[in-house]
């Protein structure tokens, strides 16, 4: 599925929850449509079932109808899922499900920050890089934070298509390719 194949099912999705008198808003969708894929990812098996020609479309509607009701699925968000998986589709939910939330950040005026540390680090120091991306982007925020211990120390920030790095591997390497370039 391309990204212009995606934006139209994102679009079609959003434009039913902005309907007057929608049974469902546009952040309980995204909270319905991550419970579902926190299921499909749980479960090879639901994944297998839901991809395989074999088994018809009446079933797979079934399967995701039984599915909707343990978690709590509306009929908005369950019948998105039923078109689809009629059309076949259901091997890229996953991107369904960020352009969902792309969505949603663009329409709620946030911007998405994703955040990799060294270590973890404390509430008090979430909301203060918090409130610098707010006053660097002029918009909310909604950050993710991942741990990862490749960096050595410090951290990078991506928001969009920036890159900010300031870990110390980067700093390692920036200062290995100056030593190796001033040799030369």
């Amino acid at each position: 599925m391309t990204q212009a194949v995606a934006k139209r099912y994102v679009a079609a999705l959003a434009d039913v929850v902005l309907q007057p008198g929608s049974a469902v808003t546009p952040e309980r969708a995204l909270e319905q449509l991550e419970s579902f894929g926190a299921a499909l990812s749980a479960s090879s098996d639901l994944d297998s079932v839901l991809r395989s020609p074999a088994v018809s479309p009446r079933e797979k509607r079934a399967l995701i109808a039984e599915i909707g009701i343990r978690i709590g699925l509306g009929p908005i968000v369950r019948n998105f899922l039923w078109v689809v998986v009629d059309n076949h589709r259901i091997g890229q939910f996953r991107m369904l499900l960020r352009g969902f939330r792309h969505w949603l950040d663009e329409f709620r005026g946030r911007v998405e920050v994703d955040v990799r540390l060294a270590r973890d680090i404390g509430g008090d120091q979430k909301a203060a890089l918090e409130s610098r991306f707010r006053a660097l982007t002029g918009r909310d925020v909604r950050a993710t934070y991942v741990v990862d211990p490749a960096l050595l120390g410090g951290g990078t920030v991506q928001i969009g298509s920036l890159l900010y790095d300031g870990s110390l591997r980067a700093s390692l390497e920036a200062l290995a390719s100056d030593i190796g370039s001033a040799s030369a």
